[in-house]
């Protein structure tokens, strides 16, 4: 019987680069005002790797997979309190 490797706390990129470059395909596809800006992005999937809920690129809270979700403005994290939250007009990205 094969052993399973455990999952890692990582993103899809430098992971799984088949689906890391389709998850960045739609990321680019987003209308600039849906995306949330760089600096807030790369804030928000820092507090990803730091969560426990993070398997091999997945929030296991809600099955997205975190890059996606950290890349829309309007979104915040599933976990109760959430790790970051919707960014504003101010960009505002955490509790």
């Amino acid at each position: 019987m094969p052993e399973h490797e455990p999952p890692c706390r990582c993103l899809l990129t430098g992971h799984q680069p088949d689906l890391a470059r389709l998850v960045a395909e739609y990321v680019d596809s987003l209308p600039e005002e849906q995306k949330a800006p760089e600096t807030v992005r790369q804030a928000r999937l820092v507090r990803c790797l730091q969560c426990e809920n993070l398997a091999d690129g997945t929030c296991r809270l809600c099955g997205c997979y975190v890059e996606a979700r950290a890349a829309r403005r309007n979104q915040r994290c599933p976990a109760l309190p959430p790790l970051w939250t919707a960014c504003g007009p101010e960009n505002h990205a955490f509790n």
